[in-house]
């Protein structure tokens, strides 16, 4: 199995054990490790301290509209996400509350903790939440583009995630499926190959439901 496979099948299963145990901290750890393959972070990792065989290294990365801290160990031989500080408002400072289980702020090295962000977010950029999240934002421009999270999984990813969810369902009018996701809401083609009719059809709904 590929370490991309691997990272992906690693992190539902803690996303799965965590809606079991009702343990709102997997939910992040899962989110960062299924994303790990393909992450969107436009930080530059910073090493710090190595602890024992493995080494630790954090990264600044944000959206439009939030900033958080990822960690990374190195482990054979590669950078693998294990958990997010607490995203911060760009422009309010203010820390989201929408979910629990990141981690404390101060794990991260002074020197970077206490970079500033150069760039402040244009007021007529859309307001995006953390990643993996629903948002109103992306739901009221109809999922046009969905979250580059979601655009990143493959089709093999995207049919596993897709039974965790329950959405409305939204039809389109004069076209196939494939051609509405891959022409008007960005989805790769080579990404979402293999996804059959109705999967298809649910993945339409997240992405007009905000995902």
């Amino acid at each position: 199995m590929r370490r991309r496979q691997f990272a992906f099948w690693f992190g539902f299963g803690l996303f799965s054990l965590g809606e079991k145990l009702h343990l709102g901290g997997l939910d992040q750890l899962a989110a960062a490790t299924m994303r790990l393959a393909d992450s969107d972070s436009t930080g530059q990792p910073l090493p710090t301290e190595e602890q024992g065989d493995d080494a630790l290294h954090w990264t600044a990365a944000d959206n439009h509209s939030w900033q958080w801290f990822e960690r990374q160990t190195l482990v054979d031989g590669r950078w693998k996400t294990t958990g997010i500080t607490t995203p911060i408002h760009k422009h309010t400072g203010e820390r989201y509350t929408g979910k629990t289980g990141y981690l404390d702020d101060h794990l991260v090295p002074k020197n970077l903790r206490h970079k500033s962000y150069e760039q402040a977010p244009d007021a007529h950029e859309p307001i995006e939440p953390p990643p993996h999240t629903a948002d109103a934002s992306r739901r009221a421009r109809h999922g046009r583009p969905p979250s580059r999270w979601l655009r990143s999984l493959h089709a093999d990813e995207l049919r596993t995630w897709l039974k965790t969810i329950d959405v409305p369902e939204t039809g389109v009018s004069g076209m196939t499926y494939w051609t509405h996701l891959t022409r008007d809401h960005s989805f790769d083609p080579m990404k979402i190959e293999g996804l059959n009719e109705p999967e298809q059809a649910k993945l339409h709904a997240a992405a007009h439901y905000g995902y």
